[in-house]
């Protein structure tokens, strides 16, 4: 027998009281003998046997009632087939940790069900055995425990907005963190948890929760006499798959041009149709699938169109729809707002004028003190050289967040202040006759691309003395040493971009125009368009779930921004809401890498014809209630007085 709430069974000790009180009595009370009194007890010496009995007799059930209490409190249980078992062995609760990521609508050759629907099939079978128990659903969309009646409730389509397809990323070890605070909030006893999932590797990111799957392993190993953990893996990749996402939106006077990213998974054609929608204008567009991975920048005439408006791209059906379709929003062109902060006179000047508009204007000098959000009203971009304080830190933050460009060039002085934002490598410098070469970049995409016309930007001329690496961000130019020439850091829906040297002649020769100018055109050509990615969302992101007032444009009645791509109507702005990119992520894991994350444990894979090991324990605290309440009625029939029974019995004979 064990017991779920044992600190109570220190209550036992409370079963020594009337064996107290009645100690105590008996000190208050002396005998001193008395003649009178001497022939009456003789009288009554043959019944005070029978009066003694009954006092200890009385005295034994006030203490086995208080025993009977203590450990009703203490919520003892037994196995399911104990004889002492008053219930059916049921768990008090079946919980179903369910994974309803963009990537659970794949389906196979075999079946047109989807992995999703699949889970919910197979939750109905891992319910089967108890009847009585309570079901619950946790999926990784809403993370909200929602109760059903039965089972099969789980296909009711009134309850879809729970259990139907959604273009969200998944958080699974966040996701069974909270199923498992939920049943320690309710005090729930046994539990039978199935966490169901296709193990995609982006939806469990094992390294960044690991303190998370410690707490996990710990919670369970402490109630694993009680709650049992389950896996049930849905992994199963599609025989043939097209992905589709948007990398960027460069927007023109009379045209969008998108960049998008294609991605082809198994055997399939050379040339696919892409159908897209302008404004709810239906068109067909060919593509060529030279690679598994196509970058793709088709055109759209905007001549005819109102100054904004929205694009839809469909690749042709697969086995799993819902990464077939990427959307975009576009407004009217705007000359972004260019500002320049530098701690080096040369370098500032050389900054302005390589970010030079056509127009010939050059870039606002932002002061070097005094420096704050007033400085940044109406700035799309901001390059910054020297060091960031933590006052500079926030406002800088706070710019990018926003959807601002912000470039970084190292402080001159190894010394000055560090950042949380970005930190640096300290300075390294080569002798005279030698340089650090650059001798790898992204070329097919981003600020360093090729040109038009395919010619490649001199990065490997560059002669660079003296650098400073950055240590964050997703490197996009490498040197011959593998360390970072350039680095590109996404903050909420800005980019932060880092070079690694200055552009004076005494760190590298960039000051001759032929990197730097075209690298900061580009960029100021990327922020060209008033929405780029400033007016689109991923599903599930904070703000998508923090929206009341949204209107769907097009054909998507009953779609919600937190929930499923599409394009809406935000406060008042038009808005591309597109499923999280990590969603393409082609990684699964297997079960047993997560099984190592839990040490401790012993948890159990799902089979529709295997529940072996599972919990078959039963709550008998009602049984020492009953036993408590027939101790108390006894106790109170034994101290009725004697006379009081008499005049009962005489009444009744009468």
């Amino acid at each position: 027998m064990t017991f779920l709430q044992p600190i109570a069974l220190l209550g036992l000790l409370l079963a020594l009281a009337p064996v107290i009180i009645h100690l105590l009595n008996l000190l208050r009370h002396r005998t001193v003998p008395w003649a009178a009194t001497r022939f009456l007890f003789q009288a009554r010496k043959s019944s005070s046997r029978l009066s003694k009995l009954k006092r200890w007799l009385t005295l034994l059930l006030r203490m086995l009632a208080l025993a009977a209490l203590a450990f009703m409190i203490a919520r003892p249980m037994t196995g399911g087939d104990s004889l002492f078992s008053i219930a059916n062995g049921s768990p008090e609760v079946l919980v179903l940790v369910l994974d309803r990521s963009a990537s659970m609508e794949t389906t196979t050759e075999k079946d047109s069900l989807t992995k999703r629907q699949k889970a919910l099939e197979a939750f109905q079978s891992f319910a089967k055995p108890w009847t009585e128990s309570r079901l619950v659903v946790l999926d990784s969309a809403l993370e909200e425990p929602f109760f059903i009646d039965r089972a099969d409730s789980v296909k009711d389509d009134a309850l879809q907005r729970f259990f139907g397809p959604t273009d969200t990323a998944a958080d699974l070890p966040g996701t069974l963190s909270k199923t498992l605070e939920w049943l320690e909030e309710t005090g729930v006893g046994t539990a039978e948890i199935l966490v169901v999932s296709d193990m995609q590797s982006s939806n469990w990111e094992l390294e960044r929760n690991t303190d998370v799957m410690e707490k996990i392993n710990r919670t369970l190993s402490e109630k694993k006499d009680f709650w049992k953990l389950s896996f049930l893996n849905m992994a199963a990749p599609p025989p043939f798959n097209l992905s589709l996402s948007v990398d960027q939106v460069n927007r023109m006077p009379n045209k969008v041009e998108p960049v998008l990213n294609l991605q082809k998974k198994g055997k399939g054609g050379k040339e696919v149709r892409m159908f897209t929608q302008v404004n709810g204008k239906s068109d067909v567009l060919k593509v060529e699938l030279a690679s598994q991975s196509v970058l793709w920048r088709p055109a759209f005439d905007l001549e005819n169109e109102p100054g904004e408006g929205w694009i839809s791209i469909t690749c042709p059906d697969d086995f799993c729809q819902y990464d077939n379709t990427c959307y975009l929003t576009y407004g009217s062109t705007e000359p972004p707002q260019v500002a320049v902060r530098a701690t080096n006179p040369r370098t500032s000047l050389i900054l302005r004028s390589a970010s030079q508009t056509e127009q010939g204007e050059l870039a606002d000098l932002l002061p070097l003190s005094g420096f704050g959000q007033k400085d940044l009203l109406s700035r799309k971009i901001l390059i910054h050289q020297g060091g960031i304080n933590s006052e500079v830190e926030k406002v800088l933050e706070d710019f990018v967040v926003q959807g601002g460009r912000l470039v970084l060039f190292p402080p001159v002085k190894t010394s000055s202040d560090s950042s949380k934002l970005l930190s640096w490598d300290p300075l390294e410098e080569n002798s005279k006759d030698e340089i650090f070469q650059v001798n790898n970049w992204r070329e097919d995409s981003g600020i360093l691309a090729n040109s038009s016309d395919g010619n490649r930007l001199p990065l490997d001329r560059l002669e660079i003395k003296r650098r400073r690496t950055p240590k964050q961000g997703e490197i996009l130019a490498y040197y011959s040493d593998g360390k970072p020439f350039l680095s590109s850091l996404t903050l909420g829906k800005g980019v932060v971009y880092a070079f690694s040297t200055l552009p004076v002649d005494s760190w590298s020769s960039m000051s001759d125009g032929y990197v730097i100018v075209p690298a900061l055109q580009r960029l100021i050509e990327e922020s060209s368009s008033s929405n780029s990615f400033i007016q689109s969302w991923f599903c599930g992101e904070k703000e998508a779930r923090e929206i009341n007032l949204f209107e769907p444009i097009g054909d998507v009645e009953n779609n919600i921004p937190y929930l499923h791509a599409g394009i809406y109507r935000i406060n008042g702005r038009l808005t591309a809401v597109n499923r999280p990119k990590s969603e393409n992520d082609a990684l699964f894991l297997k079960v047993e890498q997560i099984l190592k994350r839990l040490p401790d444990i012993s948890p159990r894979l799902f089979k529709d014809d295997s529940l072996s090991g599972t919990i078959d324990r039963s709550e008998v605290w009602p049984l020492f209630l009953t036993l408590c309440l027939f101790l108390l009625l006894g106790e109170a029939l034994l101290g009725q007085p004697v006379a009081a029974r008499d005049n009962k019995a005489h009444s009744i004979n009468a």
